[in-house]
């Protein structure tokens, strides 16, 4: 790493040449692969290949045969083979520096996984050691700008920063700090390396210094590329402000290890972490409002996970070193796909590598994350990466269910505990390798993103076949329901489309509304009602890297009319035809063909190389000229989870086009409106539209209409009926998915919450701070209305001005609303806009943390006056459940049907 340099013994053996230097130096970049020819010549000359290329790449592999022959001892000669259809150099591994940076910088994070610092520490100094210089640094001086060049920097810079890491841990700040600054000076928008400069310099005793550090990037970041600081860089900057004590290094500094159990035990995940009981200890008011926090010990939630098994098969007798190498190759590819997606890496049992998707966060779509990573971690190890460790043979099971987690808010390394976890173990015994197999309970959750079989080779697990192309999500799916209580949101659609083909201007409509609200179903009932307009549709893709490329390019698509399965030869075709048809042959078409080409779906270089000024307006130009054809009506869906470049270009629709007729139609979550606070409130040709939750009559004929066999008259009362609408609280997707559920037998006593309404509103809550998610718990622990002083009790809260702050911040959530009846003491009273965020909330607690928030609710309502109690079945209740928890004698009693508490925790206690 460095210029590039063929040693033998010490000596430095000649290179004849740029073009010999280079075919070399890219040869090696690809080590035993077969590179094709035209892969080759496109690297060579990526502008104009002369015909004579050929022939000049021939003459460089022959001198560089006759060098490598002639300067290597013949038991380890490097041999450059033809291979169909092109080359391969087959050379050792570790006769390249390069691989051995990688295999050190492997070593290193490994170790560092396991909590041997000093170890990881070494490694990660010995492979920065190799670095000579910028990779080939001598073709870079002719030119040459290969994307695995740039790829390979951002690896160094990134091993850069584990080792820092590692190094601050171990109180070593005062060494690194003259390799941070110069570092940070190069990469100045890299917040991971902020946040370690101004880790080390506030540890020195610099804190204006680190202070000046983060204005820098924070002005680096808002000049160049119109972004804020992360979270954790602002917070650190408050931390050293206040001067926080949990910035000094810790008395043990250590990373969590995962601990392997004895081969005895039973299939189990074990991590070190703490196993107490979770417990509020105190409440600290921030000086900003809003900012209340609890400090908490580690959490322990009840949560619905999806847990992934990977199982490796080696051969008999291989000798166990190269087992262990071969696994720790794996585990290294599994970790960086899994976090990738969301998930995390929670052990090992024996060779098995376990991962958990939901935990500590969850997202609705954490099944189908699963899914998609173990398709993605099947085909980079099973033959298809030509880098991948040799001998993967994989066996890869997915289940889906409940477990108990504990974990500390920010750190990566949680617990679980459930049979969920064993039965994925089990399943990887039953199940032939090479495919990624699945729970049932899996594929239900995951079946709108991925294809699976038709048949199961073993009962109740599936083979996933792949990735869907189009999703379908939501409610939009269930197209066959009837459409009911919209009428008047689909009326503004269309009034608005009406107005933009009047007026002759383009215009931005926003709808917003919860998860499953029925916002898909709205803009495809108003799709397939337009037939005066071209439609098109993009989706903002759940996870991943690149979000604005991954939207715009399947915009861009659409536009073309690139159909899947289309080349990069018939893309680029469809694209000049109609660049042609819009533009004519001039200058400004080949500009717009050009800046379009990255978003074909055939990218000549990774995204963040693209010059997307240049490509953005192309893509408005393409709108533009669309739209001056006949009306057009672009839709993007779920814009909550764009990233801020995508919103800028999304907002800018409404005034970066001409005047014609173009509306933008922008689906979204509330959440939109926190990430970009006044998201273009009050500006010309922006309309935003809020989706209301259906009505209960709206309610209650969907729930007829997908029980039309007669269940929803004949086997339900009318108290069931009205429990059911009252329970879904006018989502849709919500009343579907119990209707589901019903039809499938399940009896109309036990109707808890199915597995994807549980996902959805749990996913919700974890988009809450730990303050606010705790207060949240303790309230629906409490009872029907809850007041400040009811929660400080129930959790142990010693500041109730926190409490108050939270409580005001989730009713602008709309997680719970006032009451115009004042609680208990004459006290503000809230209760729960939705009783099944309330259930969700009460079933996330662990029955031991459950029983103790009913005791101090008892022990607190027993000190409230009897006049301020509304009745005497709220204290009644709570003892009752403090009974139940204890195992305690009780006198019989009559259940209470109308508890103010959730469905969940009530406890039918018999005579």
């Amino acid at each position: 790493m460095g210029s590039l340099e063929v040693v033998d013994r010490g000596v430095v053996a000649p290179l004849k040449g740029t073009k010999q230097r280079a075919v070399l130096g890219y040869l090696l970049l690809h080590a035993n692969e077969v590179v094709a020819t035209s892969r080759l010549l496109r690297a060579l000359w990526p502008d104009d290949v002369p015909s004579t290329a050929r022939k000049m790449v021939q003459n460089a592999v022959s001198g560089l045969r006759t060098v490598l022959a002639s300067n290597s001892d013949a038991a380890h000669t490097p041999l450059l083979l033809t291979h169909a259809p092109g080359y391969v150099l087959r050379v050792e591994p570790e006769r390249i520096d390069l691989s051995r940076f990688e295999s050190l910088a492997q070593a290193g994070r490994v170790a560092l996984t396991e909590g041997r610092s000093d170890q990881a520490a070494q490694a990660l100094r010995e492979a920065l050691a190799l670095w000579r210089g910028p990779v080939l640094a001598d073709l870079v001086e002719t030119g040459v700008n290969w994307p695995e060049l740039a790829k390979l920097h951002d690896m160094r810079v990134s091993v850069m920063e584990d080792y820092f890491d590692v190094e601050l841990a171990r109180g070593r700040h005062p060494d690194v700090l003259g390799e941070l600054e110069p570092l940070f000076e190069a990469e100045p928008h890299r917040e991971r390396l902020c946040r370690q400069l101004m880790t080390a310099l506030y540890r020195c005793g610099r804190h204006v210094d680190a202070l000046q550090v983060y204005r820098r990037t924070r002005t680096a970041l808002v000049d160049g590329l119109g972004l804020e600081p992360g979270r954790e860089l602002q917070e650190l900057e408050r931390a050293i402000l206040d001067h926080d004590t949990a910035l000094q290094l810790p008395s043990t500094a250590s990373v969590t290890p995962l601990v392997l159990p004895e081969p005895a035990a039973p299939p189990r995940t074990l991590v070190s972490l703490p196993t107490s009981r979770p417990k509020v200890v105190s409440l600290r008011q921030e000086s900003e409002p809003n900012a209340a926090a609890l400090v908490v010990e580690p959490c322990a939630e009840r949560k619905l996970v999806s847990v992934m098994a990977v199982a490796p098969r080696q051969p008999t007798g291989k000798d166990p070193e190269d087992v262990d190498q071969t696994f720790l190759d794996i585990s290294v590819t599994v970790r960086a796909e899994v976090e990738h997606a969301g998930g995390t890496v929670i052990g090992a049992v024996g060779s098995v590598l376990l991962a958990v998707f939901g935990v500590p966060r969850t997202h609705e779509d954490d099944a189908a994350r699963a899914v998609r990573t173990a398709l993605t971690i099947r085909d980079r190890l099973v033959g298809q990466d030509p880098a991948a460790p040799s001998g993967a043979d994989l066996r890869i099971a997915i289940a889906t269910g409940e477990v108990l987690a504990k974990f500390r808010p920010g750190e990566a390394a949680p617990m679980v505990a459930g049979a969920v976890v064993d039965s994925c173990v089990l399943m990887t015994t039953v199940v032939r390798c090479g495919p990624v197999w699945v729970c049932d309970t899996t594929r239900q959750a995951s079946a709108p993103l991925i294809v699976y079989s038709t048949t199961s080779e073993v009962p109740a697990v599936w083979k996933a076949e792949a990735v869907r192309e189009k999703p379908v999500i939501g409610i939009g799916r269930h197209t066959t329901v009837p459409f009911l209580d919209r009428e008047r949101d689909l009326e503004l659609l269309r009034g608005t489309l009406a107005q933009v083909r009047r007026r002759q201007r383009p215009q931005l409509l926003t709808v917003l509304g919860e998860a499953g609200i029925g916002k898909t179903r709205l803009l495809t009932e108003f799709s397939e009602g337009t037939a005066d307009a071209r439609m098109i549709t993009a989706r903002v893709p759940y996870f991943g890297d690149d979000i604005t490329s991954r939207t715009l390019t399947e915009l861009t698509r659409a536009c073309v009319g690139i159909e899947h399965g289309d080349s990069a030869t018939v893309a680029e075709t469809k694209l000049n035809r109609l660049a042609h048809k819009l533009f004519g042959t001039g200058d400004l078409g080949a500009r717009t063909v050009a800046g379009l080409l990255p978003l074909t779906g055939f990218p000549a270089r990774p995204w963040h190389l693209v010059d997307s000024a240049e490509t953005f307006a192309a893509l408005r130009r393409l709108l533009e000229e669309l739209a001056a054809d006949e009306p057009l009506v672009t839709v993007v869906e779920d814009l909550h989870r764009a990233d801020d470049e995508l919103l800028e270009f999304v907002a800018g629709l409404s005034d970066g086009v001409g005047p014609v007729p173009l509306l933008v139609v922008a689906s979204a979550r509330p959440e939109l409106l926190e990430q970009r606070q006044g998201w273009h409130g009050g500006a010309r040709n922006v309309t935003t539209m809020t989706l209301d939750p259906l009505s209960e009559h709206a309610v209650g004929e969907l729930l007829d209409s997908m029980l039309d066999d007669g269940t929803a008259h004949g086997g339900w009362s009318a108290q069931h009926r009205r429990a059911l609408v009252g329970r879904v609280g006018g989502n849709p997707l919500f009343a579907i998915e119990y209707a589901r559920m019903i039809r499938v037998g399940r009896s109309r006593d036990d109707l808890l919450p199915p597995n994807q309404v549980r996902s959805v509103v749990a996913a919700r809550l974890d988009t809450l701070s730990v303050a606010e998610k705790a207060v949240v718990q303790d309230a629906a622990v409490f009872g029907e209305t809850v007041t400040a002083s009811a929660i400080a009790a129930v959790g142990g809260h010693d500041e109730i001005e926190g409490v108050v702050q939270c409580l005001e911040q989730l009713e602008r959530r709309e997680v719970l609303r006032r009451v115009r009846v004042g609680g208990i003491g004459g006290e503000q009273g809230y209760v729960f806009c939705q009783a099944l965020v309330r259930d969700t909330a009460y079933a996330q607690l662990p029955r031991v943390a459950r029983a103790e928030k009913h005791r101090n609710a008892a022990a607190w309502l027993d000190g409230v006056a009897a006049e301020d109690l509304l009745g005497d079945d709220l204290r009644e209740l709570h003892h009752r459940h403090v009974a139940a928890g204890l195992g305690a004698p009780r006198a019989p009693v009559t259940a209470i049907v109308s508890a103010p508490v959730p469905e969940w925790s009530r406890i039918r206690i018999p005579s």
